[in-house]
Order: C-alpha cells, then structure tokens, then sequence
C-alpha cells in the first residue's frame, strides 16, 4: 500500500530544483551521494517535471502522485 511518503512531486523544472535543493540541504548530502533526486522531464509535456518524494520532506506548491502514468515511459512496449 502506497503512502504519501512514498511516490513523486510533479511541477515545473524549477519547483523540482527546489525541492531537490530542500531535502539535499535538510539531509546534509556530500560524499558520494550529493543531492537528493535528479528533477525527471516529461517526454511531451516539455514544461512538466517529476522528483522522487522524501518521505521528510512536503512541497505544498506541487502535485503529489503514486505512480507516473504511462505518458512519461513512451517507449515502454505494450504487450497486449
């Protein structure tokens, strides 16, 4: 079962930078691991960006989602 500390934040490139600069800031990544999350672009939706959720950390300004449908993995191959 999927909580909301699980899944993705979608917004703009922007608010994900945003949100990944937060959780590497509050986490104090350095070493090897140097920031959260690398910000995910929608393949068509050119000004829609995902990033993995923290389960510490809310971003009240973007929508939160279990799963990322099927539009941002186009060329998955659909076996019917």
């Amino acid at each position: 079962m999927k909580t909301q500390s699980d899944g993705w934040y979608t917004g703009s490139k922007s608010q994900c930078d945003y949100y990944d600069d937060k959780v590497t800031n509050g986490e104090g990544y350095n070493g090897t691991t140097t920031r959260w999350a690398e910000p995910r672009q929608h393949p068509t939706q050119t000004d829609l960006y995902a990033i993995v959720k923290h389960k510490n950390y809310e971003h009240s300004n973007m929508q939160w989602v279990a799963e990322l449908d099927d539009t941002w993995n186009p060329d998955t191959d659909i076996i019917e």
